[in-house]
């Protein structure tokens, strides 16, 4: 009952701060959040319009709507559950928020389960605070990003690895294998749990584990579920995912470089833990045979070599990747405070600390926002408002902000986005770039024959020579009236004072040509939607 009340307890506090302002602000981390909040939008169409040509209506709404960097490119289930949730909840930021929760409470659960196996229930309660509590977490808790659900499922993976090294029952293997797929189709970056299966396999020498019949029942499982999406990815897209993550060179081939690469997520953890916090891991690590079991302690340190190690050998490398290693370090610095100590005076001053690091952590957590701003969805509600559908050229950041709030509203799609006209590249532009026009010449020549209604740039300098040649095309020609100008606000120090310019072609003509085409360097052909189909009439073709 006490482990129940504990892990209700820890759940509901959690919950709490987690939502305490979700409802603030537009999606802004990284782009990606735009991203992946308008392909959950995308599903949620898709389950509603339940097309009969998935591919062709896919490429119309790609036509319509170019914000779908998550087909293909990421795994599907995420976006399964935020399109659901859209259904259920409407398509608004928060709906979009809250689809992080539950995987957010079920990392809470696993990891709960977890060290009440390896220490004790109390310990267990304090690093679950310490872990959903922690700025660099809440972040993540907070925004529409993969890493909270992958590393949810992720947990739950190597709870059942654990049980299946230490118990030996082939139901757990079951299990992992299920849980580890399912992590496999939230997000790649879950590679790093068999890693750390390998490395606890070889510390522990549990190797009759593995070579065994009994693991072929599980393998198959996962192939199942896993095969599908991975092989449509590697003939359709694999040459992106490729340079994504292997075409970022981080300069390893000098010394300098070798040494940024190795200790690349040693200060990424520095950073997200702070000093305190990691200091105190770094002693419950050198000392976790006084206070846990063996095969506990060294399961641990096989997470952390195991994720450290994959991470680092991947070339693109990001301080968030980091989020995968904390859980153990939670593991060290949680467990030796509340294990069960011989002498009183220990116990009294490590029980002391932890609740004083759980009281700061509560504190800290509610007092935490997250970086937020507003300003794309005034733009998109005016954009409505004038009734007159049409074309919208966008060459501003964060187009798609722009576009969910956009679709969100236009329920008989009578707009169509430009985002690839100047310009297109491969994920980032490091990866790969292609200009489409560069003079105003040819700008005027993009804007003419695709029938350009609308023009949307922001205060940011130009970040190509397309975008200032769009700049002074609008300054120079009357046809661009300023319709509007949108301020962007919120809590982020490089936005203040940005701005978003609405212009309208008065002088605007219907395109040319009887299809757009959209040029794409992530595929092996374009995507090409008549322009009848937009519900846009085009000049007839000569």
């Amino acid at each position: 009952m006490r482990k129940g009340i504990l892990l209700g307890g820890v759940l509901l506090l959690s919950a709490v701060i987690m939502i305490r302002g979700i409802s603030r602000g537009e999606f802004d981390y990284n782009v990606d959040e735009s991203q992946h909040a308008a392909t959950g939008l995308y599903v949620a169409s898709v389950i509603k319009d339940h097309p009969r040509h998935p591919v062709a209506y896919t490429s119309l709404y790609y036509a319509q709507y170019p914000a779908l960097s998550g087909i293909i490119h990421w795994p599907p289930l995420f976006y399964l559950c935020e399109g659901a949730m859209f259904l259920v909840a409407g398509p608004t930021v928060v709906a979009a928020r809250l689809a992080i929760l539950p995987f957010a409470l079920l990392a809470c659960v696993f990891w709960f389960l977890l060290m009440a196996e390896l220490v004790n229930e109390w310990a267990a309660a304090c690093s679950t605070l310490l872990l959903a509590l922690l700025p660099a977490v809440l972040l993540f808790e907070k925004a529409v990003m993969l890493e909270i659900p992958c590393l949810a499922v992720c947990i739950a993976a190597l709870y059942f690895w654990y049980r299946y090294l230490t118990a030996e029952r082939p139901r757990d293997l079951y299990f992992f294998a299920i849980a580890l797929s399912v992590a496999m189709l939230v997000k790649q970056n879950s590679i790093f749990v068999p890693m750390a299966c390998l490395v606890s396999i070889v510390a522990l020498r549990k190797w009759s584990l593995v070579f065994s019949r009994r693991v072929l029942g599980p393998l198959a499982i996962a192939v199942v579920l896993v095969a599908p999406f991975y092989a449509l990815q590697y003939f359709v897209h694999w040459k992106s995912v490729a340079v994504d993550l292997a075409g970022q060179g981080q300069g390893v081939s000098t010394q300098a470089g070798l040494w940024h690469s190795l200790l690349f997520y040693a200060r990424a953890l520095a950073d997200q833990l702070g000093w305190p916090l990691l200091v105190l891991a770094v002693v419950g690590a050198a000392t976790f045979h006084r206070w846990t079991r063996r095969e506990g302690g060294v399961f641990m340190l096989a997470w952390i070599a195991g994720g450290y190690l994959t991470f680092t050998l991947i070339s693109r490398k990001e301080p968030r990747h980091a989020l995968y290693l904390i859980p153990p370090l939670m593991f060290f610095i949680a467990g030796p405070l509340l294990a069960t100590w011989k002498l009183r005076s220990t116990r009294v001053l490590a029980t002391g600390l932890a609740v004083v690091l759980v009281l700061h952590s509560v504190v800290v957590g509610w007092n935490y926002q997250r970086p937020y701003i507003d300003g794309y969805a005034s733009l998109a509600g005016a954009v409505q408002e004038l009734n007159r559908p049409g074309v919208i050229m966008f060459e501003a950041p964060l187009p798609a902000n722009f576009i969910f709030f956009l679709r969100r509203a236009d329920h008989e799609r009578k707009f169509v986005v430009l985002r690839k006209s100047l310009r297109v590249t491969r994920i980032i532009w490091t990866s790969g770039v292609e200009y489409l026009a560069t003079t105003v010449d040819q700008v005027r020549n993009v804007v003419d024959t695709s029938g350009v209604k609308y023009v949307v740039v922001s205060d940011e300098p130009p970040r190509f020579e397309g975008e200032r040649s769009l700049r002074a095309l609008l300054q120079t020609e009357p046809r661009f009236k300023l319709l509007g100008t949108f301020s962007i606000t919120g809590n982020e120090p490089e936005w203040r004072g940005e701005h978003l310019y609405l212009y309208e072609n008065t002088q605007s003509v219907a395109p040319s040509g009887g299809s757009l085409r959209i040029r794409m360097l992530t595929m092996g052909n374009d995507v090409v939607v008549p322009w009848d189909e937009l519900g846009v009439t085009a000049k007839p073709t000569p």
